[in-house]
């Protein structure tokens, strides 16, 4: 009993263990071609990229960017971009009795997504090896493996990936507890397509993707979430510009980087 309660009260409180100093320094000498699996904290965690796991791990699991709270003991949990799984695996752990749905279409991250569910042994959770869009449909992508994978326009390039129209796949539910959407910049088109049924959704959290000249598409997401009832607090997700006022732009895919939490009071 007492174990239980102080699981339970360790859960409320997010206090997961802090990388330690040797455990980075080795992680921060590991080639990152090979798989590879290590314990973090109480997971077994699969991954190639050991900067890529430390920097998702601290964002995770010690700034716990995807907290939340519900009254569900299983709240319905959808995650678009799941990458390797440490987002499902902090779900998981918040909440063991939920219903996780998970989309990444990248094949590397998606066979990794898979390993790091089953050797955890995570009941209730679905994979989807696919990317969320605006239409049922083959779609030309960005696969590098990474975190920063991406869906492009110029079918020329990349490889090609299967997509779902995501509005129609929000259809099947009556309410979801809380929506996780990082996608790389494909966040405002699908947004857009979905605003008629954010209603539906407790908590969003999106990763916006943007450039400076197009604040347009910043300032519509924020009138979506506004028309469908949301409050959002913003944080800066990557600083990438050190003087604004010199520098202006990147000139590359995105120089805004955003973490938007959206809910409803």
């Amino acid at each position: 009993i007492v174990k239980s309660i102080f699981k339970k009260r360790r859960r409320q409180q997010g206090s997961f263990k802090r990388i330690s100093w040797l455990k980075e320094k080795i992680l921060k000498h590991q080639e990152d071609q090979q798989i590879k699996t290590a314990r973090m904290d109480r997971f077994l965690v699969s991954y190639k990229r050991p900067y890529e796991l430390l920097h998702t791990f601290r964002e995770i699991f010690e700034r716990e960017i995807y907290r939340f709270s519900s009254n569900k003991p299983s709240p319905v949990i959808i995650d678009c971009g799941a990458n390797i799984g440490l987002s499902v695996l902090y779900y998981k752990d918040l909440f063991p009795a939920a219903q996780v749905i998970a989309f990444e279409p990248d094949q590397s991250n998606f066979h990794l997504l898979e390993r790091n569910v089953a050797q955890n042994h995570l009941n209730d959770v679905t994979l989807y090896q696919k990317a969320v869009w605006i239409a049922d449909e083959t779609i030309s992508f960005s696969a590098n493996e990474t975190e920063a994978s991406h869906i492009v326009t110029d079918k020329n390039t990349g490889v090609t990936v299967p997509a779902i129209r995501f509005r129609d796949f929000l259809t099947q539910f009556d309410e979801i507890d809380f929506l996780k959407i990082d996608i790389e910049g494909a966040e405002w088109a699908v947004i857009r397509d979905c605003a008629t049924s954010l209603s539906k959704v407790q908590k969003l959290f999106l990763e916006y993707h943007g450039k400076v000249h197009e604040t347009e598409k910043l300032t519509h997401l924020l009138s979506i979430a506004n028309n469908a009832g949301f409050s959002v607090y913003i944080k800066m997700a990557a600083d990438h510009l050190a003087f604004p006022f010199v520098e202006k732009t990147l000139g590359l895919a995105y120089d805004v980087q955003l973490n938007l939490f959206c809910y409803k009071n």
